[in-house]
């Protein structure tokens, strides 16, 4: 893998959000500021189509600034918001899609995501749970009684995803109105049910959201509950993208970068480490609880720091790795590791 922008590579070592750049004839690349401090930027596209509409995919986090960092790059390509056509979504988490609805009210443009995301955009509760379900989430995951209610109260807190009404939704494998492009969105769930990558071969790039980064790995099962496990989705979704090995990633963060496939298999690999180390606690302690395995393995922050929504984060990527070496995932690791 390697960076294919010089300017924002170098922005992602700076950690500020990389001014406009054109990334090949009318696709531009455009930093968007994040609070919080852990990730600083997400990374918004504009696409000038052959009538000069605008196409914005990845609108970003939602703030006054944020609008006024858009218009500033839509003037400075002679355009403005009234100019925009469309606004898609590779999937519903608000570094992504918060600044949909500012947009849509500037320029009357509809809002378009995959069906799967309008639906969980449209669930109340954390990442679609409702209190009683997620209750019962923390029993059987064995959540110590004195460690329930800061988990618990992450559901009255700020709702995870933003208050979106989608206009359309994209299926997998359709192509996208823009006049003078052939991009294609591709269904790859993992990072959550509805995330979408975008294809253009003509241009050799694919708009890989939070799919594929260059600098972090997905995290998984993001966007709510679902009747299938999230890694066997995202090593398929891997999979899905790593036919074409030659197009240049342009990810939702960090910076773009060419050797798509050979990091598709670093964030396999990645993952595929943290199931079989599941695994050895599986096989050590075959009865125990999501809480016994979880706190068995090995967190970057440590498992004694981990608290309200990072400790529920643990806890349910852990439930997904252990319902994945239930299932097909020691045969799938050995077929990686060979």
């Amino acid at each position: 893998m390697h960076a294919t922008s010089a300017a924002q590579f170098a922005s992602s070592t700076t950690r500020i959000a990389p001014d406009l750049e054109q990334v090949r004839d009318d696709v531009w690349a455009l930093g968007m500021p994040m609070p919080g401090g852990h990730i600083p930027y997400s990374l918004l596209y504009l696409l000038r189509d052959s009538a000069d509409g605008i196409h914005v995919i990845d609108p970003g986090w939602d703030s006054k600034s944020n609008l006024q960092r858009v218009l500033r790059a839509l003037a400075s390509l002679g355009a403005a918001a009234t100019d925009i056509r469309s606004i898609t979504a590779t999937h519903l988490h608000p570094d992504h899609i918060g600044m949909g609805p500012r947009l849509k009210q500037a320029s009357g443009a509809p809002l378009q995501v995959h069906a799967t995301e309008k639906e969980a955009l449209y669930a109340r509760g954390v990442g679609g749970w409702s209190p009683s379900v997620f209750s019962h989430v923390l029993d059987d995951w064995g959540v110590p009684a004195n460690r329930r209610a800061e988990i618990e109260a992450i559901l009255s807190a700020t709702p995870p995803h933003p208050d979106v009404h989608v206009d359309r939704v994209l299926a997998n494998n359709e192509r996208l109105d823009i006049p003078g492009f052939d991009l294609v969105a591709m269904l790859t769930p993992g990072h959550t049910p509805g995330h979408l990558s975008l294809r253009d071969d003509a241009r050799s790039i694919m708009f890989t959201g939070d799919h594929l980064l260059p600098t972090m790995h997905a995290g998984l099962g993001l966007g709510g509950p679902t009747n299938t496990n999230a890694l066997t989705d995202y090593l398929d979704s891997l999979d899905t993208v790593s036919v074409y090995p030659d197009h240049e990633a342009l990810p939702g963060h960090g910076y773009r970068f060419s050797g798509l496939a050979k990091r598709a298999g670093k964030s396999a690999r990645h993952h595929l480490k943290r199931s079989r180390e599941v695994a050895e606690v599986v096989a050590d302690s075959p009865d125990s609880t999501i809480w016994q395995i979880a706190e068995r393995l090995t967190w970057t922050a440590g498992w004694n720091r981990l608290e309200g929504f990072f400790l529920f984060s643990a806890l349910s990527q852990t439930a997904i790795h252990r319902d994945f070496v239930a299932a097909d995932g020691l045969a799938r690791i050995a077929a990686h590791h060979r």
